[in-house]
């Protein structure tokens, strides 16, 4: 995405970059001041679950004017355009209550949307809430194995659940785009994720790929990134295998449960995070 075109205005934040979101941490250090509320004229909607500016509406848009260090502004917005998607948004130049700042609104943003009535809040999206939810409800009932294979089932259905959940963690955070694996192998560069590892995974396991069972994952506690990639195979190997179903039930359970309790934690601390990471005024 090309960015603004002076570089040296605020920006004004309504979405995942406004202090408290998750976008908010890849940008946190570059921050002076952010004054909120303030707000724009256009109305607020949501599209593929994001929300988006139509500048020709009726109404006015909340957010905040995020101001960056002296001398980090480049590297500021270059950090905004890695994140979002240029086939979503785009940079525009408006006011918010009399204060020249960047924005980014909506690319046709009338197509496929829908009105934001109750606004948006990253902590309130289903895949962190109801999702979540539904997780830990197959993983209280489901912990035992049954020959008609019917809890293994749930929990396998649980743990691609959860991936979807990881996967809308890892696009907030890092990248709105595709790549999907990408986005997500950066989780295993957070240093409070190899911290919750760490605390919470005692065993070891090694597990094959079920197309290529010369290859094999391992997870390790004291290694993020392999175990990330164990984990993420668990998914890709979401089957049962004939004799061996009632060792899968129990790689599925456990793993389901680990990365559960990670994942859990580790939401709620990047969003404590996004609160508190600059001063506001």
């Amino acid at each position: 995405m090309t960015g603004p075109n002076d570089i040296k205005l605020a920006f004004f934040a309504y979405g995942v970059f406004r202090r408290g979101e998750l976008g908010f941490l890849s940008i946190s250090n570059l921050v002076d001041r952010v004054v909120a509320p303030v707000f724009v004229s256009g109305s607020l909607l949501l599209r593929d679950g994001l929300p988006i500016i139509d500048p020709q509406g009726g109404s006015n848009v909340w957010g905040s004017l995020i101001y960056f260090k002296e001398g980090h502004h480049g590297k500021a917005y270059e950090r905004i355009n890695r994140l979002e998607p240029d086939r979503q948004y785009r940079w525009e130049e408006t006011t918010a209550q009399g204060v020249r700042c960047n924005y980014l609104i909506g690319r046709s943003p009338r197509k496929g949307s829908v009105p934001a009535d109750e606004g948006w809040d990253g902590r309130n999206d289903p895949l962190f809430t109801t999702a979540l939810q539904v997780v830990q409800e197959a993983l209280e009932t489901n912990a035992d194995f049954e020959k008609n294979l019917k809890p293994m089932f749930r929990l396998q259905m649980a743990y691609l659940l959860l991936w979807s959940s990881i996967e809308r963690y890892a696009s907030l955070r890092y990248h709105l785009g595709d790549l999907a694996f990408d986005k997500i192998m950066q989780i295993a560069d957070d240093s409070q994720f190899a911290h919750l590892l760490k605390q919470r995974v005692i065993r070891k396991h090694r597990v094959q790929r079920a197309d290529r069972p010369q290859d094999h994952y391992e997870l390790n506690p004291n290694d993020a990134r392999k175990s990330l990639n164990y984990y993420y195979q668990i998914r890709s190997n979401i089957t049962h295998r004939g004799k061996g179903v009632e060792r899968d039930h129990e790689t599925v359970r456990d793993s389901l449960k680990e990365l559960f309790d990670i994942f859990t934690k580790l939401l709620q601390t990047a969003f404590e995070s996004s609160s508190t990471e600059a001063p506001n005024k």
